[in-house]
């Protein structure tokens, strides 16, 4: 578990040491899709499944500087009639990112750390959560956004286990203002170009 997040972390170094400076999306978003958790065999059988899905899952994205931004989720159990899990697992989420150059021009990685509230079956429970994400933006509105968490549960407390959980979704750039007077949206790199003409006597 340890060793694929390492894994994770140091692929995202290396994207960012390559990738083109200044060239981030880092905006106003809003996020719907689904999330699945994964708990290990042991955990599975203290918990009542080993796999639950979330759906659906809406998520706000706030900017608060060219590298960082809040994101906060709400993952729901699911939807009745559609989906069931054997227990109940609704989750609300909240992340500080720190966003990586962008990849290939549209990729725009991530890693983050946060905390959750977990209710499951038992009572809530909260978490400590590690993880990394990317966006692949389809056009300057719409992107896909993948996202692997960690979620570890303190063994103080006794009605929750460590666990992964895997997000996918669509992503809307709201294009909003920051709230702190000043927008911070995508930036990136442009040829300068001259201006000889317009000073030449």
């Amino acid at each position: 578990m340890n060793k694929n997040i390492l894994l994770i972390f140091s692929i995202l170094l290396t994207i960012n040491v390559f990738g083109q400076i200044n060239n981030n999306k880092n905006s106003w978003q809003i996020g719907v899709g689904l999330a699945i958790t994964k708990f290990g065999e042991s955990d599975a059988q203290f918990i009542g499944d080993k796999h639950l899905i979330q759906i659906p899952r809406v998520n706000l994205t706030m900017p608060i500087s060219q590298k960082l931004s809040f994101d906060g989720a709400l993952s729901f159990n699911t939807i009745d009639g559609v989906i069931k899990n054997s227990i109940n697992y609704l989750s609300l989420d909240g992340s500080l990112r720190y966003n990586f150059n962008s990849f290939l021009g549209k990729i725009y990685p991530y890693v983050f750390t946060g905390g959750s509230l977990v209710d499951s079956e038992r009572k809530t429970t909260p978490t400590l959560n590690v993880g990394a994400g990317a966006t692949y933006w389809i056009s300057d509105k719409v992107g896909l956004n993948t996202q692997l968490y960690y979620k570890y549960s303190f063994e103080s407390f006794e009605s929750m286990r460590s666990h992964i959980q895997i997000t996918a979704g669509f992503v809307f750039d709201l294009n909003w203002s920051n709230v702190f007077g000043r927008g911070i949206g995508t930036t990136r790199v442009r040829t300068s170009s001259c201006h000889y003409d317009q000073h030449k006597i």
